[in-house]
């Protein structure tokens, strides 16, 4: 069977395969109105590999896409062939040796910090436990001198407290034996 002809029924074209050699006809569908059941008469005229019924009930409804007069609406259709990786990539893009693992944190930090600020780089090994050990005592020393002062200046003020109390005893004292009250 070729593709020669079509039928045009209720505003919707239908291809019809008719044999090789056989001229095509177009028929259209007669009205709704006439009387006659259209369904039943092409159906018997052809042995249609559609539902005709399922085409009216699918027209009867209403459309999907409301088209508005104000509003211009554009279509369109792409026609070609989906791209592959390959085509990227290239036909060899899988050929040759894969890395065996992804690199490390460390290999990564190396290859893109410069070798004169990586950590301490300006030093040998013993050099760097030397900075490092007196930078720790340097700031454990440092800890321990502001605790003192803390408790220095803490204790300077409880020395001066005190001693503010005892003038004014000594002062509350003098006044109780100038007034000539008995001292307590």
């Amino acid at each position: 069977m070729t593709f020669l002809g079509c039928l045009v029924l209720a505003s919707v074209v239908i291809p019809v395969q008719t044999p090789a050699g056989q001229t095509p006809t177009v028929m259209s569908a007669p009205a709704a109105g006439s009387g006659q059941k259209t369904s039943a008469s092409a159906a018997e005229a052809f042995d249609l590999p559609v539902s005709i019924e399922r085409i009216q009930r699918a027209l009867a409804r209403p459309p999907a896409i409301r088209l508005r007069s104000d509003r211009p609406v554009f279509r369109i259709e792409v026609l070609g062939r989906k791209p592959t990786i390959a085509d990227f990539l290239g036909p060899d893009y899988l050929k040759g040796p894969a890395p065996y693992g992804g690199m490390t944190h460390s290999e990564f930090l190396n290859m893109v910090t410069p070798k004169d600020v990586q950590g301490y780089a300006a030093f040998s090994n013993r050099e760097a436990f030397t900075v490092a050990a007196t930078s720790f005592a340097l700031q454990w020393a440092l800890q321990k001198a502001i605790l003192k002062f803390e408790n220095a200046k803490k204790e300077r003020e409880r020395e001066t407290a005190r001693a503010e109390v005892q003038d004014a005893l000594a002062a509350l004292a003098k006044a109780r034996q100038r007034a000539g009250l008995p001292p307590k």
